[in-house]
């Protein structure tokens, strides 16, 4: 590969961005022979949640801007972004969660200006995402997300908890159709390397048939 492949990921909150990124890395190390080290998931909402946990001064300054359960700050997201992009050696990163608004549009052309990219976009109806969201849970001590099944985390061990964002989800869904869906149009109207799927494909085969149309980008 000459250039790092960046893969965009965008939808709703509660769509299934996670299961995609998850299949995405699945799909490129059992066909494409990849080792893990060579792919890398970055979840900016994962981040963000890690700097506020661990109240850094990065996550004093994102709880000290954002509402429960809203968007953070450009400005700070994109600071996170390329501190995390600089310290990346992998051949493949997914970038789950942005670019989010139209602002960090602007910022997402500059950096992509030295990688291959892509952009998946999944639109999923808001009936579908409530719906889906009444069984999901995270695990505290890792941040992956499951269904609530026996309560416990299959990866860790750790306990599932209710993300206190999806307490808010009606104003996060409200906020994604008023911050996001620009930035999504955006994207698609600059003629970016787009693909649209609908909320209710499979991740696997959403992996599947993105990466088989990306082919060059990882030889």
């Amino acid at each position: 590969m000459d250039k790092k492949f960046v893969i965009s990921l965008i939808g709703a909150p509660a769509s299934g961005k996670g299961y995609i990124a998850s299949s995405l890395v699945n799909e490129l190390q059992t066909k494409y022979h990849m080792a893990a080290n060579d792919i890398k998931d970055i979840s900016v909402g994962e981040m963000i949640r890690r700097e506020k946990k661990a109240n850094t001064p990065l996550g004093q300054e994102l709880a000290a801007n954002m509402k429960e359960g809203g968007l953070a700050p450009d400005r700070i997201v994109n600071k996170m972004l390329l501190k995390a992009l600089d310290e990346v050696n992998a051949k493949v990163l997914i970038l789950d969660g942005y670019p989010r608004t139209v602002g960090q549009v602007k910022t997402f052309d500059k950096l992509m200006e030295n990688y291959s990219s892509a952009v998946i976009f999944r639109d999923t109806p808001k009936e579908l995402i409530l719906e889906r969201v009444k069984n999901r849970r995270i695990c505290e001590k890792c941040g992956k997300a499951h269904d609530v099944g026996d309560g416990i985390c299959t990866d860790c061990g750790g306990k599932l908890v209710m993300r206190k964002d999806d307490s808010v989800l009606p104003e996060r869904l409200a906020e994604y159709e008023e911050m996001t869906k620009p930035a999504v149009i955006e994207l698609k109207n600059e003629g970016k390397n787009f693909f649209w799927y609908e909320g209710t494909a499979e991740g696997e085969d959403i992996a599947e048939s993105f990466l088989k149309a990306n082919e060059k980008y990882l030889a």
